[in-house]
């Protein structure tokens, strides 16, 4: 029976064919070639992750060591004789400067998370809201995102919440509303008031606030309570 290579290997492996092409540059350097070849820029178009580039690591190690002969053996400086002193010093460079971009790019990786894209349901699935309240009944929660404006009651303290943005990016976090620019409320005790901004344009809901008679406007409270109607928005 077969056995199956782990993780480990199979980045190994993937990292060791990818120095195929690397051989024969090398190869072409060590037939006294000049080469322009970058290992960095290699590594940037095959777009490997860092884990696997890390297995690259010290490849020319043992070539680098054998061509400096710094213990002076005799059967390596017969073995590299083919190269001049010039030539032996621009193979040692070429080889040292692929390790130096190997060691660049495994500390320069940073690997790019794809962010997952919620719709708008998953977004709104955990919030809390008051399906209807006298003759009131709340919108869609999956109309808030990317709304511009949206319109709240909280029919337990009798809160009136605004919340405006002028790039439609309201969403929604949890039991809270995110994206606003402005978050502001006031005190509405005469709730038939509403009957005007859930027939009326948009118009007369973004001036809807400022008509609510007796109430000094504040800055208002962005969490969605299971009192909360969701009166209106504007997109």
């Amino acid at each position: 029976m077969k056995q199956k290579t782990n993780i480990q290997e199979r980045m190994r492996n993937k990292a060791l064919e990818a120095m195929d092409h690397v051989e024969f540059e090398i190869d072409k350097v060590m037939d006294k070639q000049k080469s322009s070849f970058s290992m960095y820029k290699y590594l940037k178009q095959l777009d490997y992750s860092g884990k696997v580039v890390q297995y690259m690591k010290d490849y020319n190690a043992h070539t680098i060591y054998e061509l400096k002969n710094e213990e002076q053996c005799e059967q390596l400086e017969e073995a590299y004789s083919f190269l001049t002193p010039k030539q032996k010093q621009y193979v040692i460079k070429f080889l040292e400067n692929i390790e130096k971009d190997i060691d660049k790019f495994v500390d320069e990786y940073k690997p790019v998370r794809k962010v997952r894209i919620k719709t708008p349901a998953q977004l709104v699935k955990r919030l809390p809201f008051k399906e209807k309240f006298t003759k009131y009944e709340s919108i869609n929660p999956e109309e808030i995102i990317r709304s511009r404006m949206l319109f709240t009651y909280n029919t337990s303290n009798k809160k009136f919440t605004q919340f405006v943005t002028e790039n439609g990016g309201l969403s929604v976090k949890g039991s809270r509303i995110i994206g606003y620019e402005k978050c502001q409320e006031k005190t509405l005790t005469d709730v038939s008031l509403l009957d005007r901004l859930v027939s009326g344009g948009n118009i007369i809901a973004s001036k809807f606030i400022d008509e609510i008679p007796r109430s000094k406007l504040k800055d208002g409270n962005d969490r969605i309570t299971k009192n909360t109607l969701l009166i209106k928005v504007v997109k």
